[in-house]
């Protein structure tokens, strides 16, 4: 982060949030799956921005905010107990109720000045700076948050949790978890997920001699020096490439990530010719899936799987052929876990990742583009007591350096659009973002 950009921050406080009830002696070892060994060490960043509070809370201090904050947060990390304590290694997670931080921070800018800087180094304060500047080590908190007040009376509140704790699903519920228990102080609800950290039941760990290989070749990538930008693509833009590929292909309901993965794919590789002044280049798409079902909703962790596409020549780029592949390859992994006993499941997951690495390497290609899509997750739902966020920053979006070729997709606020995040090299991206067939569909956010 600049000197010019950190200079707005005036105050930092940070304090030890722990859970309202101790953790049982059960529950106090928490073992990692072999999903969560193969995460790297990094967090997941999202963050929630106010503008303006609701007439309740409007008037009330900040200190008020704060401790209406710390109070729900301390409740539903009762539930969430594994981020409050120490990772063991790659083994295990030591559920000691040590805590997470919290920080408390003023920035000297309006909200506006944030949403309105052309990347995303602005976005960054909302976050604690060691969080954003390093991966975390086995002595740091699994999980940590800020409150930021703008001059302007808007509040922004970030949220960076463990990859090794659990995976975009886990994220949103916690966060939904907390905000209704926020909520609760005022009124009866009831979250409607109980969440059970019982991954390792599922995709066993491996011995704990073996640990360190798997880490060694895990499934988080390394990060690169790029830039990070953030599109939107209306409802209506959305329904006419829904329609072109409806026309063009035998995919008759095309999905909104779909849709969007394959426009955003194509894109890339598009503009990525131009910059290499070059025919196109064999490049690979990856695709996260939620395993959620079969497994229950209310297991928590990295519970999660890929499916990888293949393109080689041009002619291959074209919108409808690329949607129909993904189609292909989703309904294919669908079916590979639909009746998969238990003791399958891993395996199966395994030979997902071997499968992509493979496509990867014996196709010589250059490129390798990750998309993860949390549309339907419901990130604007997220309501402590004084309203809806007016705009929330998808995970992976502000990491630094972020991951080349990563796309997160979000629905927009009104949930009939799509909000999208990529991180590309820089003169990948200034190739992408001048791109005209992009921008007939796809309008800059930042």
């Amino acid at each position: 982060m600049s000197s010019s950009v950190s200079r707005l921050v005036s105050s930092v406080c940070k304090k030890i949030i722990k859970p309202y009830s101790p953790t049982p002696i059960s529950l106090r070892c928490h073992k990692l799956s072999y999903l969560d060994q193969m995460v790297g060490g990094i967090y997941i960043p999202m963050a929630f921005f106010y503008p303006k509070l609701s007439n309740t809370w409007s008037n009330k201090p900040n200190n008020v905010v704060s401790q209406h904050l710390e109070k729900s947060l301390s409740k539903v990390l009762t539930n969430y107990y594994p981020f409050a304590g120490k990772l063991n290694d790659n083994i295990s997670i030591d559920c000691n109720d040590s805590g997470v931080e919290f920080f408390i921070t003023k920035i000297n800018c309006p909200m506006s000045e944030i949403f309105n800087h052309p990347y995303f180094e602005k976005h960054n304060l909302v976050y604690p700076t060691e969080v954003i500047n390093n991966q975390y080590t086995n002595e740091g908190s699994l999980a940590v948050f800020q409150l930021t007040h703008f001059s302007c009376g808007g509040i922004a509140i970030s949220m960076c949790l463990s990859h090794k704790v659990g995976d975009g699903y886990t994220f949103n519920n916690f966060m939904n978890h907390w905000a209704t228990m926020a909520r609760n102080a005022l009124s009866s609800e009831i979250y409607p997920i109980s969440p059970k950290f019982d991954g390792s039941f599922y995709f066993p760990p491996t011995k704990d001699e073996d640990s360190s290989n798997v880490s060694n070749n895990n499934i988080v990538p390394q990060r690169e020096e790029c830039v990070s930008k953030g599109f939107s693509i209306s409802s209506s833009k959305l329904t006419a490439l829904k329609a072109r590929v409806i026309n063009e292909s035998k995919v008759q309901n095309p999905s909104d990530t779909e849709v969007v993965s394959a426009f955003l794919y194509q894109r890339a590789m598009a503009t990525k010719k131009l910059v290499n002044s070059s025919s196109i280049r064999p490049s690979l798409l990856h695709q996260a899936v939620n395993l959620r079902p079969p497994l229950p909703k209310h297991t928590m962790g990295n519970i999660g799987s890929l499916f990888s596409i293949l393109t080689k020549e041009e002619k291959e780029m074209d919108l409808a052929q690329v949607v129909s592949k993904l189609r292909k390859e989703k309904e294919e992994v669908k079916q590979k876990y639909k009746n998969a006993k238990i003791e399958e499941l891993l395996p199966i997951t395994l030979e997902q990742y071997r499968k992509a690495n493979d496509l990867l390497v014996n196709n010589s290609c250059y490129d390798l583009y990750r998309f993860s899509s949390l549309i339907t997750f419901p990130s604007y739902d997220v309501d402590f007591g004084w309203g809806k966020p007016e705009k929330v920053i998808s995970p992976l979006s502000t990491s630094n350096p972020p991951i080349k070729n990563m796309f997160v997709l979000m629905d927009d606020k009104n949930r009939d659009g799509v909000n999208l995040t990529c991180s590309m090299k820089k003169q990948d991206m200034l190739a992408f973002e001048r791109d005209e067939e992009l921008l007939r569909f796809a309008s800059p956010t930042s």
